[in-house]
């Protein structure tokens, strides 16, 4: 395994403001909506849980 690999493996994932998620364009208008709606202001995610969050919302049942 190479430096570059180890070093990827052993950093924590970046975590981001529910401000910051809101406006990445990695995000869908209606995704952004949910996530508005769902997540805490005083909070941070990793992009993994923002979709977690989203795909909670999309499955559940009504």
């Amino acid at each position: 395994m190479s430096a570059k690999e180890n070093k990827a493996q052993t950093q924590p994932a970046p975590r981001y403001t529910k401000e910051q998620l809101v406006e990445a364009k990695r995000f869908t208008t209606s995704e952004k909506d949910i996530l508005t709606g769902l997540l805490s202001p005083d909070k941070t995610y990793t992009l993994d849980e923002a979709a977690a969050v989203i795909k909670s919302f999309k499955e559940r049942e009504v």
